[in-house]
C-alpha cells in the first residue's frame, strides 16, 4: 500500500475535488451570464483568483474563494441550472 495511501493521495483527491468545483463554477458563471450579464462581472475577477490559486497548488485557499466568494454572494442571484 505505501506511497498511495500518504499524503500524495489525499493531496491528488484535494486537487480533482477543487477541479471539479472550478468547473462548476464555470459552468454556473457561464450559464448564469447568458441570462444576467451583470453575474460575470461580479464572478469573473474572483474565479480568476480560484483558478490561480488552484494553479499554484493552494487547494484549500482556491475552494475558500469559491465558496465565501463565487456561491455565497452569486447564489442568490441566479439558481444553478439543473445539472450543474
Amino acid at each position: 500500500m505505501g506511497a498511495a495511501c500518504g499524503p500524495a493521495s489525499t493531496t491528488e483527491l484535494e486537487r480533482l475535488y477543487v477541479a471539479a468545483r472550478l468547473q462548476q463554477a464555470y459552468g454556473w458563471t457561464c450559464a448564469a451570464s447568458a441570462e444576467v450579464p451583470a453575474v460575470a462581472q461580479q464572478v469573473a475577477p474572483a474565479l480568476t483568483i480560484a483558478a490561480q490559486l488552484y494553479e499554484a497548488r493552494q487547494y484549500p485557499a482556491a475552494l475558500g474563494q469559491l465558496a465565501s466568494v463565487v456561491v455565497d454572494r452569486t447564489r442568490w442571484v441566479y439558481p444553478a441550472p439543473q445539472g450543474l
